[in-house]
């Protein structure tokens, strides 16, 4: 598949991080939690073993969040080994899909907070820089549609079957609608665990049904 490339108003630019904001496992850890909570109450005769049954209520668990949640008001970053064997652990579970979905929103969100903080900023500007600095992805514009393209392996690394990368998939969908008002779907045009080099993102069309 040819490479394309996305004007950003810089040219070309190539991300090589050597660590991972903290903002992505917390997010991990949140989705996880959020997902291992019972629904409903009624269950405090069975808390014993759903705490060592569930992951995300167990003490391990709370213990992460409470540490990731101080990284994360410091803006600090976190080696990749540790994000990647989070994700790892997440890609086992049958429900990885939701836990991925339900995390790449609370990053964005998150990140849409950072850069507000930071700069107050919203627009295209501030989705590039919010895609650049939390998920480390390259987001531009085609014919008015944004694209992105994240060469950061630590996905396939931690799941060779592509399964982390819906993270930055919803991650991506959640920033434009949150900063530049976007109501589309990205589509995961490219993979590395498909064989390209690296994993891309594009806005589904317009339905011609619709014009």
């Amino acid at each position: 598949m040819p490479r394309r490339e996305f004007r950003n108003g810089g040219g070309r630019c190539y991300l090589s991080r050597a660590v991972v904001h903290s903002i992505v496992p917390l997010a991990v850890l949140e989705a996880v939690k959020n997902l291992d909570t019972p629904v409903e109450d009624g269950l405090t005769e069975f808390a014993d073993e759903l705490l060592v049954k569930r992951l995300g209520l167990s003490t391990t668990v709370q213990m992460q969040l409470a540490e990731f949640e101080q990284l994360v008001r410091k803006d600090a970053r976190v080696e990749p080994s540790h994000v990647e064997a989070l994700l790892r652990l997440v890609g086992r579970r049958p429900d990885a899909d939701l836990v991925f979905a339900d995390a790449g929103r609370r990053a964005a969100r998150r990140a849409v907070k950072r850069m507000f903080a930071l700069s107050r900023l919203f627009g295209h500007a501030a989705a590039r820089r919010a895609a650049r600095a939390v998920l480390g992805a390259e987001l531009g514009w085609e014919q008015r549609l944004p694209g992105a393209r994240v060469s950061d392996p630590i996905a396939i690394q931690a799941t060779p079957d592509g399964a982390a990368c819906g993270f930055y998939g919803a991650g991506l969908v959640e920033l434009l609608r949150l900063l530049v008002g976007y109501e589309g779907a990205m589509l995961h045009v490219a993979c590395r665990a498909r064989g390209g080099p690296a994993c891309e993102w594009r806005a589904a069309g317009p339905d011609p049904r619709h014009q």
